[in-house]
């Protein structure tokens, strides 16, 4: 039996090139590599479509050329249109195959999903334990698919049934490491905002989980408000894995918030010094209660960058956001970290529920107080699965009749939501407003270039100038 697994492609269709930088599709890997180990007589090819900018058609020759027996494909929103289309290329090209989808965005809206794209299957929530009993059935021939939970399926009368939600998986320690092995390593990279080594990245899993509840976030649609963490043995034996193995010396972990657990955080850097490897490591982490001691402990284990979520500067927004964040120990946070000697990056979200040009004002207005040396604006875009698109649908606020790309939080598409009392212009204006008077500001631009450390540093810079003019005004 063989498995095709593809990342689809996004930027050649529309999406805005070097948003998210080349990562690697860890999702598929780790679905690779847990399948194997319970398949070990299963062969799987990834495609990794986007990353290396191929078209569908392309992609469809490559699945076909593998002779597959099942293709599945990964999908969040933003993409899901890309994923229509290419899944009608592989229903000409590789007829009869099965396909099943997975992600975030089929697990938020399963049934319009498989009717939109035709998918046989649909793999729900955290997908290793559901994808692996699914291979079972299908080498077995036996077709009753109501035994595998936390999937969907088309029934012998076309109609679509859902099983039971899968467990998530209790201790993460017992999924393989990721099956780097079936993609080029090489060709990944962190987008210029996050890169943090000249060499080759890739992501790497502390932990699943956040325990807040954020209306914007769709975390929680794949997994739930309990954290799970990787012993951090294990987590240092796949860095040094990927050092001896693909030549990977550059980490972005994919942790909600790294320093959730201050003493699991200090364990994991203690381990990286004493076993003396050499990397680098970006992370990221909440504006709230990190001290100097957990802060220097990170820095000394490699740690290059944290990225902040800051979200809003105006009150009343945080609190629509439900995010429970107090300014001024986040201004002491990023102060603290900068001290320690670590770059800062911090998000911001700009036309959010109960936002006007005021509270805009407000937030453009603390990201430069803050400083960061990087902040990233985002458009409020209401995801399915997220508390945010529920409430913007219940009051009327979002197109439904937009693409799917429409809902990419940074793109020149148009946008899917108005906040009530602000047009989708007045939002898109305030958004390149803030992008350019953050970063054209005499006092930013000189401190970039007096901090000019490595060759990779001029990188970041030219990358960044380039996305800079690819947003169109």
């Amino acid at each position: 039996m063989r498995v095709v697994l593809i990342n689809p492609a996004f930027n050649r269709y529309g999406g805005l090139e070097g948003h998210g930088g080349k990562q690697i599709p860890i999702s598929l890997c780790y679905l690779a590599a847990y399948a194997r180990r319970e398949h070990p007589d299963i062969e799987f090819k990834i495609i990794d479509s986007d990353v290396r900018g191929i078209t569908h058609a392309q992609t469809m020759a490559e699945a076909k050329a593998f002779s597959p027996n099942l293709i599945g494909i990964t999908a969040n929103t933003c993409v899901f249109d890309s994923v229509i289309d290419l899944i009608g290329f592989l229903r000409e090209g590789v007829p009869g195959v099965p396909i099943i989808i997975g992600g975030s965005h089929p697990t938020a809206l399963p049934a319009r999903a498989m009717d939109e794209s035709g998918a046989d299957f649909i793999a729900l929530r955290e997908a290793e334990l559901s994808f692996s009993n699914l291979l079972g059935q299908l080498k077995s021939g036996d077709g009753d698919y109501a035994k595998i939970n936390g999937i969907g399926y088309r029934g012998g009368d076309g109609e679509l049934r859902f099983t039971p939600p899968q467990e998530l998986i209790a201790d993460l320690d017992d999924i393989p490491f990721p099956a780097r092995d079936l993609v080029d390593n090489g060709i990944y990279a962190a987008a210029p905002t996050k890169r943090v080594s000249a060499e080759p990245n890739t992501m790497i899993v502390g932990g699943r989980g956040c325990p807040y509840m954020c209306g914007f976030c769709s975390v929680q649609t794949i997994f739930t408000r309990k954290i799970r963490y990787r012993k951090p043995k294990l987590v240092i034996d796949e860095m040094e894995e990927c050092i001896s193995r693909y030549g990977i010396s550059s980490f972005a972990f994919t942790d909600e918030i790294f320093t959730s657990h201050k003493k699991r955080v200090k364990e994991l850097c203690a381990e990286i010094v004493k076993r003396k490897i050499d990397v680098s490591w970006n992370c990221f982490a909440r504006a709230h209660n990190l001290d100097r001691e957990t802060l220097e402990a990170m820095r000394d284990a490699g740690c290059r960058k944290i990225s902040f979520g800051i979200e809003s500067g105006n009150l009343e927004v945080l609190g629509n956001i439900d995010k429970t964040l107090d300014l001024e120990e986040a201004e002491r946070v990023v102060r603290l970290t900068k001290k320690v000697g670590i770059p800062t990056h911090a998000s911001y979200i700009l036309g959010y529920l109960g936002e006007n040009e005021t509270s805009m004002k407000d937030t453009i207005r603390f990201a430069k107080k803050l400083n960061t040396e990087i902040a990233a604006f985002f458009i409020a875009s209401p995801l399915p699965g997220t508390r945010f698109y529920r409430e913007a649908l219940e009051q009327g606020h979002l197109d439904e009749k937009a693409p799917w790309i429409n809902y990419s939080p940074l793109s020149n598409h148009p946008s899917v939501y108005a906040a009530p009392g602000l047009s989708m212009e007045t939002i898109r204006k305030w958004h390149r407003h803030a992008i350019r008077s953050y970063y054209l500001r005499p006092r930013y631009i000189l401190s970039r270039l007096f901090g000019i450390r490595h060759w990779y540093d001029v990188k970041n810079i030219l990358g960044g100038i380039k996305f800079f003019f690819n947003i169109k005004s």
